[in-house]
């Protein structure tokens, strides 16, 4: 069997390897055309252009990784079963589940390189990416500005922070709004003039506090003010606090949170967080779909093997895209619609395979 897995791997991995080199082209050559007149208006330098889609791959990689997956499956399989292969392992005795492991493994290893690329590698990448489209090709300021106006800022312990301007060298805030939330519920609200760091801790000046008790409020100015607990640093104000969608799983989990204890609505973010464990997992699934729905096209071109890849792959993004919508809507739980799409699929999968085994 190891020879036989040997020679099943290396038609697979050719398959893979050229698919990927395709698809990846073709994504890169689309969103050239799409982004050529910002390139030609900036007059964009070439090396710039090739750094900004050199830090764009890692996430082209994962987006088009079950796809490549999939239509290595019906080019290594179909090619196999054209020419007689896998009937004549089959009536040898070797059960096509036995056959197509090697293949099922290397797919659980891709699944596992996909889920550290979008942890580890991907949010890095795309931030930088997105520097060297502001900085080099936009000629924008390279470093964050000094200044920034409307901060919103969400805190730890149910607080969220609105200040009208920021000075990150100063270390000081002017025109700031606490709100304190417990259990969805407003319970203090502090105003303040202004707030200065004096290396320990933030002191406000000047402002008034507004405590909420069972409908009644209670109001009371302050000249200096510190406030317990309040552990964010000039540094977290200083810096654009990151998109949930381009946070990592222990990154979101913790936005997650804080959103929680601000009383704010966490339907979408738990979706996302959901989101970054089932995708990954596409990558087993179109495997087993794959490999056991290409012993049936003995027949089939590279044309339909191309065609058959894209039309699954396109109804799979479609069923986690509507999981997606239907989860932030509130329509679903988050669980079920993350899922839902690798679920269908995989039962779709099992049921192949069950029916290839025969």
């Amino acid at each position: 069997m190891r020879i036989l897995d040997r020679y099943l791997l290396r038609e697979f991995i050719v398959a893979f390897a050229l698919a990927m080199l395709f698809f990846i082209a073709i994504f890169v050559v689309v969103d050239v055309f799409e982004k050529i007149d910002t390139f030609i208006d900036y007059k964009a330098s070439p090396l710039y252009v090739v750094q900004f889609y050199l830090f764009g791959i890692p996430y082209v990689i994962i987006l088009v990784l079950p796809v490549a997956m999939l239509l290595a499956c019906f080019l290594a399989f179909g090619q196999m079963a054209r020419r007689n292969e896998l009937m004549a392992m089959g009536v040898s005795g070797i059960d096509f589940l036995r056959t197509a492991a090697p293949v099922l493994v290397l797919a659980l290893v891709f699944c596992g390189f996909s889920l550290a690329m979008g942890e580890l590698v991907v949010p890095a990448c795309n931030k930088a990416k997105e520097n060297v489209m502001r900085a080099a090709i936009k000629k924008m300021p390279a470093g964050p500005s000094t200044r920034r106006a409307n901060v919103n800022y969400l805190g730890a312990g149910g607080r969220i922070f609105l200040i009208k301007l920021y000075d990150s060298v100063e270390k000081s805030m002017r025109e700031v709004v606490i709100q304190e939330f417990g259990s969805n519920t407003l319970e203090r609200r502090i105003d303040a003039a202004r707030a200065q760091w004096d290396g320990s801790q933030w002191v406000f000046y000047n402002g008034m506090i507004r405590s909420f008790d069972g409908g009644v409020e209670r109001a009371s100015q302050f000249s200096t003010l510190t406030i317990p607990g309040l552990n964010e640093r000039p540094e977290d104000f200083a810096k654009q606090e990151a998109e949930p969608d381009e946070m990592n799983f222990v990154q979101l989990m913790r936005y997650v949170s804080r959103v929680e204890e601000s009383g704010g609505r966490i339907q979408k973010y738990l979706v996302e967080l959901h989101m970054k464990l089932a995708f990954p997992l596409t990558n087993v699934i179109v495997t087993l779909v794959g490999a056991s729905l290409s012993t049936r096209v003995r027949r089939g071109t590279l044309a339909l093997g191309f065609g058959l890849s894209l039309l699954i792959s396109f109804t799979y993004y479609g069923f986690l895209k509507t999981g997606q919508a239907l989860g932030h809507s509130g329509a679903l739980p988050p669980f079920v619609a993350a899922w839902m799409g690798n679920v269908f699929f995989g039962g779709l999968g099992i049921y192949l395979l069950l029916r290839a085994r025969k």
